[in-house]
């Protein structure tokens, strides 16, 4: 059954000299394969902003026993006494101006730890109080800041993100490398698909294009026509398979959403709805997915025009 677009009849008769159904599908599973590999390069390019960004600037404070008055500030907790987690807020506001300090409520901290400890309202395990410290853009925590809130309210614990960031960036960076070389092999294995497509094409119809040839056919007249008929074949496989991949990756990227919160009471959200998430589909790669049919197409008349004046120039 030939497709919709291999309807034209000329006098190469290209509808049988390059197969309607081999090059598409090839292609289509060639351009599937791309929108996958674009949205993992989306991704790490989106992972590597953020840790670069404002994920290295959090800082995650856990101060032990928080309701527990330190001496010398009563037995009881009333309006004029602080607790240690009290202490630790107090202690937060020397940090450069234009920091946000956020401690976890109850139910905050029990939907973080939610995954690990089921329902912590009850659970009989002495939890810390979460402390959440997002500095401004373009500074740093001050080295020796552990060791100012332990000498104030011993037993506090630091965690830098800024320390795993740049790790976290480098493999960013690699998983994007390896996305843009997983593309480039992507574009490779359709333009060799096409180039043999269109040389099988060429040999089978070596004494049609001969005689055409020598009845003054130029090589841009019979180049134009092979290319514009795999450029057909090749944007209707791109289109193909790019929308059949919207559906897994739209399954992906709801799944891999909770994965992109900026905060520690957010880390934990639920996946967004169906109908919330073309919303949250980022705009280049809406705009990458909708060109993918475009440079399949490209690829695939370029590459025949390529093959086919060559093949011209070397025919006795």
């Amino acid at each position: 059954m030939a497709l919709p677009f291999s309807g034209r009849k000329d006098g190469l008769s290209l509808s049988e000299a390059l197969p309607d159904r081999s090059l598409f599908i090839l292609v289509a599973m060639m351009s599937f394969l791309a929108a996958l590999t674009l949205t993992g390069a989306t991704g790490a390019r989106a992972l590597s902003a953020r840790w670069s960004g404002g994920a290295a600037q959090l800082l995650t404070i856990q101060v032990t026993a928080p309701d527990h008055v330190p001496d010398g500030a009563g037995s009881t907790k009333n309006a004029t006494q602080k607790t240690r987690a009290d202490l630790v807020v107090d202690a937060l506001a020397a940090l450069p101006p234009g920091t946000q300090v956020h401690r976890l409520n109850k139910e905050e901290l029990a939907h973080l730890l939610a995954p690990w400890l089921g329902d912590a309202n009850n659970s009989a395990l002495p939890l810390p109080a979460v402390i959440e410290v997002r500095l401004p853009a373009g500074t740093d925590s001050p080295p020796t800041l552990e060791q100012t809130l332990n000498a104030q309210v011993p037993g506090t614990v630091v965690e830098h993100n800024a320390e795993w960031s740049s790790r976290l960036r480098a493999l960013a960076d690699s998983l994007l490398a390896c996305a843009a070389l997983a593309l480039a092999a992507v574009g490779g294995i359709a333009a060799l698909i096409t180039a043999l497509a269109t040389r099988s094409g060429l040999s089978s119809r070596r004494d049609i294009i001969r005689i055409l040839h020598g009845l003054g056919a130029t090589d841009s007249y019979i180049a134009g026509r092979f290319a514009s008929r795999t450029g057909a074949l090749a944007f209707g496989g791109g289109l193909l398979g790019t929308v059949l991949a919207m559906a897994p990756l739209a399954l992906l990227f709801r799944m891999a959403a909770p994965f992109a919160a900026t905060s520690l009471q957010t880390a934990t959200a639920a996946m967004p709805s169906w109908d919330t998430l073309p919303r949250l589909l980022p705009t280049d790669l809406l705009i990458g997915l909708a060109g993918l049919p475009v440079v399949a197409a490209f690829i695939g008349w370029f590459t025949t025009q390529v093959m086919v004046r060559l093949w011209l120039r070397g025919m006795p």
